[in-house]
Formats: C-alpha cells, structure tokens, sequence
C-alpha cells in the first residue's frame, strides 16, 4: 500500500525504505496523514471494489508512469498501491476487515509505549524521574501482580506482558512521584495524571470478554476524552530535528538580546532579562506545537475498536499475544 510518487530513502546496496508518510496509511479507511492523531469522524472504508471500478473508467495513459487518473486518485488522496492480490476478484473477503485491533501491539506496543516515552520526558523536566523509579521498586507484591525488579530507566527493551503489567501500577506510581507539587505544576501534574487515567481505563475496558452498548459507550467516551487531553504531552513529541531547531533558536536569542542589554540602565536590566527569558520560552513552545502532533497510525486505529466490537465481537479474541506466547513455548523452548 505504498505510494509510487513519494520520496523513497535509500539504504545500503540500494535498498529502498519508505518515508514516514508512506507508512502512515490506515489499512481500514481513507483517514487523512495529518488527521491520524484527532478525534475526527468516520472516515469512508477502503474499497477495492470502487478503486477497481475507478481504473476502468479511467483507463491508464500510461503503463511505464503510471501517470493516470486512477495513479492520483488512489496513491495521492488515500495512500494505495493497486496490484494483484491472492483476494482480487473475490468478492467474499473485504480487504479492509482482515486488519484487527491488537491488544499487543496497538495498546501495549503502541500507545502505551509511547505514553511512557512522555512520561519519562515529562518527569524528567519537573525532576521527578528518580521519585518515580523509586516508587515502582517498592510496590509489594500482589497476586497475579509481578513486582519489577529494575526502575523504568534500567530497562533497556520491553515486552508486551512487561508493559501489560506495568499498566495495572502505573497511575498509582505517577501520583507518588508527583506528590507535592508548587503552584506552577498543580495544573501540568492533574492534567497528566488525567491523560494516563484515560488510557488506562480505555485499555482496560478494551480486555473485556463481552460488551454490551453500555461498556462500548464508555470506551469511546474514554478514547474522547484522551484526545482531548493528551495535548498536556505535546511537548515531548518532538522530533530531533525539531528539537535541534528549539535548541538554535535558545542559544541564538540569548547572545543577541544581550548585546541589547548592555546598553540599558543597570537598574531595568533584571526586568529585562526576565522579560527576555520568558519571550524565548514562549517562542520556543510555538516551535515545539507548530512542529510536533500526534499524527501516528496507533493512535487512530483505537477509533475503530468499538466498530471491530460491533462486527466481530472482543478484541482480545485477535490478540497476537497469545498466538506469540505459543510460539515461544511450542517453538523456542523446544528447539
């Protein structure tokens, strides 16, 4: 499902890798790149069907290009690459539905995982990584509960059960490490304790073995509410050129604002500075929230968990988890 006409990197001995924008591509349905990360509405379900109906009414002009209506209809506005299929032609199996949500991958893997990529960026600005290793050490042990025997920061790859497990102590380990917070941080603090509440209520309600109307309410209420505040994050979704880019700018504006200050009254000079200070900070968050989203596929596809409900029943009962779990004790262990 990778577009022709896009940039392609090029690795070693000419191995091409897509670009970011070519794998940002919902299997599911036409959703937008930039839209991934929103709470947006239904977007139109992929068909091949219609694409196919498209080609043909819009006949190749030509073969080598693939310079064709069709080429831009389908590869520019929704991401796709037509080709020939082990299902092309059946008319029995939609494409789109093949693709399941995954507990694995999609919550612990994917935005669970990236959630704790905040969090430790978020610690670390108040200074409250160490409170937080600290806490997670010392819980006691519970049934069906795994104690960690390393701080967050000592482990170095996580596993699926890892990051499930961490899950179950995770809200009550971030409100320990941000007791006590000053004036300036009551509101950062409640507004991140909020974001990881959601999602850990949406993944939990996610695990259920049946649902009625009720539960699914309360998942999308959950997955609403997560969108709507996860922008207490942002901050910390910041690329490395972006971040190179904040850095300049801090090194930059100091060096020439002090030019300025020498020829100010020693006695405005303090007003100044912290005039000047508080202008940078506020120029470099409007760098950071131009640049930085939440545009990435995971984090649309847990939209689309109350409709696999409605279609197909739970989402554990696709779960890769187990069928991994498998292949370690069948496979692995034995070999």
């Amino acid at each position: 499902m990778l577009p022709d006409n896009v940039r392609v990197d090029c690795g070693p001995y000419g191995k091409r890798y897509p670009t970011w924008d070519q794998i940002q591509r919902c299997p599911k349905c036409e959703v937008p790149p930039e839209e991934l990360g929103s709470r947006a509405g239904q977007h139109r379900t992929r068909d091949d069907a219609r694409y196919e109906r498209y080609e043909r009414e819009n006949p190749s002009l030509d073969s080598e290009t693939h310079d064709t209506a069709h080429a831009r209809y389908t590869n520019e506005t929704h991401g796709i690459k037509r080709g020939q299929t082990v299902f092309q032609g059946d008319v029995r199996v939609s494409t789109p539905d093949l693709q399941k949500p995954d507990m694995l991958h999609t919550i612990y893997l994917g935005v669970f995982k990236h959630m704790m990529d905040w969090i430790q960026g978020f610690l670390k600005e108040h200074t409250r990584q160490q409170a937080f290793d600290d806490a997670l050490k010392a819980l006691p042990p519970y049934p069906g509960f795994f104690v960690p025997k390393k701080a967050y920061r000592e482990v170095t790859q996580w596993q699926g059960k890892e990051m499930r497990n961490l899950g179950r102590c995770l809200l009550g380990v971030l409100a320990v490490a941000l007791r006590e917070p000053d004036s300036t941080q009551v509101q950062p603090f409640r507004r991140a304790l909020t974001c990881v509440m959601l999602l850990l209520d949406f993944s939990m309600m996610a695990q259920y073995r049946s649902h009625t109307p009720e539960t699914i309410s309360y998942m999308e209420e959950y997955a609403t509410q997560l969108h709507e505040t996860k922008g207490s994050f942002l901050e910390f979704r910041i690329s490395k050129r972006t971040q190179e880019e904040a850095d300049e700018l801090r090194k930059a504006l100091p060096r020439q604002r002090a030019q300025h200050r020498e020829r100010v009254p020693p006695s405005q000079r303090r007003q100044i500075r912290d005039h000047d200070r508080e202008e940078e900070n506020d120029q470099r968050m409007e760098l950071i929230h131009s640049e930085s989203n939440f545009n990435f596929l995971k984090m649309h596809l847990i939209r689309q968990f109350r409709d696999h409900i409605y279609m197909f029943g739970n989402i554990p009962m696709y779960s890769t988890e187990y069928g991994e779990l498998a292949h370690k004790e069948q496979i692995k262990d034995g070999w």
